[in-house]
């Protein structure tokens, strides 16, 4: 191959290399902290059939995700009713205990759909992975030492590693399903919010 044939062959290929991310695993997109309004949680309804129901044959929900869209689910029930008195539909919200979780350099403390990571060191960057949904969170500090897996039962945070790496530690936070988050920064540390 001539020189004229490489040399333009650089030049077409340039644009690709200059485009190419150090970190292929680092999003693209990084969520905003944007001011997220606590959901207000459905409690109970109670619906009285019409007076000419013999047999309620399915019911349907239909609800909304994360991402805005809409679904629905469909309970086929086959069964008799009276229509005298009501279909009574309940919804309580899970509550879990307080877990406390100690690492090197920093403690975790859980409770609901919040946890603080308790430490002095700073948190340099954050962003989250999906498939499965986890934040993964980065702190300034020069250590070492080996990977930390901690699995967590009766929560809505489902397992916790732990890394050192040259500068920073990264710890890895697996949740049960996708959640929308709020971080806010402490003079103790990070506190997370999920939604």
């Amino acid at each position: 191959m001539s020189m004229k044939r490489k040399l333009k062959m650089f030049f077409l290929l340039l644009p690709l290399i200059l485009y190419a991310r150090i970190n292929p695993f680092k999003p693209v997109i990084t969520p905003q902290n944007t001011i997220v309004v606590k959901p207000e949680y459905f409690t109970e309804k109670k619906i009285y059939p019409p007076k000419d129901a013999r047999i309620l044959k399915k019911i349907i929900f239909v609800y909304q995700t994360l991402s805005g869209d809409e679904k629905k689910q469909i309970i086929n029930i086959d069964k008799n009713v009276d229509f005298h008195s009501p279909i009574i539909i309940s919804h309580k919200p899970l509550k879990f205990s307080l877990k406390e979780l100690d690492f090197p350099n920093f403690k975790i403390f859980i409770k609901n759909k919040k946890f603080l990571i308790q430490t002095k060191d700073k948190l340099i960057r954050e962003f989250f992975l999906a498939d499965p949904f986890r934040l993964v969170m980065d702190f300034k500090r020069n250590t070492n030492f080996l990977t930390i897996k901690k699995t967590i039962k009766n929560s809505y945070i489902k397992k916790i590693v732990v890394g050192s790496h040259s500068g920073f530690y990264r710890i890895v936070i697996y949740f049960d399903a996708k959640y929308s988050y709020k971080i806010k920064k402490i003079s103790d540390g990070v506190i997370v919010e999920l939604y």
